[in-house]
């Protein structure tokens, strides 16, 4: 099937000749790119407490990034006991996290006015949302 033949003949000549005409850029976009490239990549700052970070994500919605989060925290904490598990949930449009988790409770604080996250399965949880919405029940 010729993909051409949806587009009329005079936005077909105009849309590839901006395509094909491959415009260099500018010094000055040059030397802007080159005095960004040059700043490196961000340094890495350690957290109080955390040795591993493993980042679940994806550019994708219902692909399982939240089941796989949950499953490899338990599993974690299933293999290392002794350690300390948490699950920081950053989806803003969930939360599917606590239904997996079996979370019903609220936020609560500590003595020193901090947010205390809920523990189920040897698992600490904190979620995003409860930020944003203070009265944040789940069900």
């Amino acid at each position: 099937m010729n993909v051409l033949r949806k587009f009329p003949p005079s936005s077909q000549s105009s849309c590839f000749k901006r395509f094909l005409s491959s415009k260099q850029p500018s010094e000055a976009l040059k030397q802007h790119q080159a005095k960004i490239m040059g700043r490196g990549l961000p340094t890495k700052k350690p957290i109080d407490g955390v040795k591993h970070v493993i980042v679940v994500s994806s550019g994708k919605a219902g692909v399982g990034k939240s089941t796989t989060s949950v499953n490899l925290a338990a599993g974690l904490k299933l293999a290392y006991p002794d350690s300390d598990v948490g699950l920081l949930d950053v989806d803003v449009f969930g939360p599917s996290i606590p239904l997996m988790m079996n979370l019903h409770d609220t936020l609560l604080l500590n003595e020193k006015n901090l947010m205390v996250p809920l523990v189920n399965y040897g698992v600490k949880w904190w979620v995003q949302t409860l930020l944003i919405f203070w009265d944040f029940r789940i069900f």
